[in-house]
Formats: structure tokens, sequence, C-alpha cells
């Protein structure tokens, strides 16, 4: 049952005080439950369809945060039939050592922005002309949420807005719940250092931090038809808009929502 009202509040890695050791430590993480979770991978058809309709096959990513979600869909692409497919990360507060270090480990499709980029008031980038927008719309109050999508009518040729959970009462309790418990496994299966193993195993740090942030990012949420109302602008106009779900681990019933706007024939 969808939960009625969106609620705009907080996530903790987003806080200001937050060290950012322990913001990289959360994303790095966040990243790869998704991966593993094969979120993105599930995700193939409605991409490869936009990347299709759109002519594209560069994509400028927005929001980038620890560039997991951005590099698992470019992976996905490129071993699903999409070799050519290539993307750019990017982010207001970008992750540099994390960016160089995915970009080495997927050497030829895997670039990033070094500067601060601004999805509210970007440029065009001609060589990655469409972008994305992963795991991340969901943070943005309605004003700035349609101010991205603004700009992206202005300064590129489609976008594909992706959150892997549904605002309803199952997943705001199993995202909760299963991201906390998923971070312990991290540094023994991903990341073996001993921080990590501090925050994850030996304090409640890293576990509260998914616990609340689970429940937060499904209050904070759009639901599909909420997602076509951002885009009833004049500005939006421009673009052709198509929203929908996605299943990803179907066992557990879980679903994410997307919108996909390109620019009309």
């Amino acid at each position: 049952m969808t939960i009625a009202e969106r609620i705009d509040t907080f996530e903790s890695h987003e806080l200001a005080w937050m060290p950012d050791r322990l913001k990289v430590l959360f994303r790095e993480i966040l990243s790869w439950q998704q991966d593993t979770g094969g979120v993105y991978r599930a995700a193939l058809p409605v991409v490869r369809e936009w990347l299709q309709t759109t002519n594209a096959n560069a994509i400028l990513d927005l929001c980038s945060g620890a560039g997991g979600p951005g590099v698992s869909l470019v992976n996905a692409l490129r071993t699903g039939g999409f070799s050519a497919a290539k993307i750019k990360l990017t982010d207001l507060y970008p992750a540099i050592d994390v960016y160089r270090k995915l970009a080495a480990e997927n050497t030829g499709y895997v670039a990033y922005e070094t500067q601060s980029f601004d999805a509210t008031q970007s440029r065009r980038d001609t060589a990655f002309p469409v972008r994305t927008l992963l795991s991340a719309f969901h943070h943005f109050s309605p004003a700035l949420a349609r101010k991205i999508l603004e700009d992206a009518v202005e300064n590129s040729d489609g976008i594909c807005i992706m959150d892997p959970f549904h605002r309803d009462w199952w997943h705001l309790g199993a995202v909760g719940f299963g991201t906390a418990l998923g971070s312990s496994l991290f540094p023994i299966i991903r990341q073996r250092t001993a921080f990590a193993f501090a925050m994850c195993n030996l304090t409640p740090i890293i576990s509260a931090m998914f616990f609340w942030d689970g429940i937060a990012s499904v209050l904070r949420g759009y639901t599909e038809d909420e997602l076509l109302s951002l885009t009833r602008t004049p500005r939006c106009a421009a673009f052709e808009w198509h929203t929908g779900i996605w299943d990803y681990l179907p066992g557990l019933g879980l679903k994410g929502v997307y919108l996909i706007g390109h620019r009309r024939k």
C-alpha cells in the first residue's frame, strides 16, 4: 500500500557535520549493496530502450555520489548488447579519489568530472549528450527536482531518473532493515580495512545510518504520478516523458520507480 504523503526529511549521510570519511564509506557500501542486488542490471530493458530512442551511448551521470550506480548501469549495458556505452560521473561535491579508482578499473568507458557540477544549473556536455540520475532524485524537494528536469531539457537530449524503491509500507521496513543488516558484510566481503570493520561491526554507527537513511529514502521518494507532475511546466514541454516501475529481487517484492524523458521528434 502506497504511503499517501511524501515527507521531505533528512538523511544522515547528507549532514554537513558528518565526517567526509564516513560519508564516503556509507556511499561505497550503498553502491556495493545495489550492485550485488542487481538493481540496475534489472533496469536494463528500460534504459536500453531510452538510449535507442535518443540515439546516444554516452551518459552524463548526475549526483553520482560514490559512483557505484552509474558504473553498475554502464557495465550492465556493455554486457547486455550495448557495447559502446560509456559514462561520465559528476557531483556537486565530487569524490575524486573514488572516481579515479573507478575510472582505472573500467578503462575507456568510465570518466569523471573533477569540478563541482550543479544539476540545477549546468552546461551541455556535447560528448555525453544524455543524463542519468540514479538512487538520488528523492533527495531533492519538488522545487529543486523540477529545476533538475528543466535544466536537463535545456542542456541535454534526454534524462533517465531511477530510484530503487517504491514509497509503500513494505519498502519502508524492508529497505531500512535490509540495508542495515547488509552493511555488516561489507568489511568481510568487499573492503577489508580496520576503519570499515570498526564502523560496520564494532560500533552501531553505519548500521544506524543505513536504518534511518533507508526509512528516510522511502519517505522522500516520489510516486509515478508525482514524477509526471514535476514535468508539467512550459520548459519541460520540449521533452516527451514516461514513468513506470521496474522489479529487482522480485522474490523479496522490491521495485523501483523511474522517469525517462527525451526530446520530441
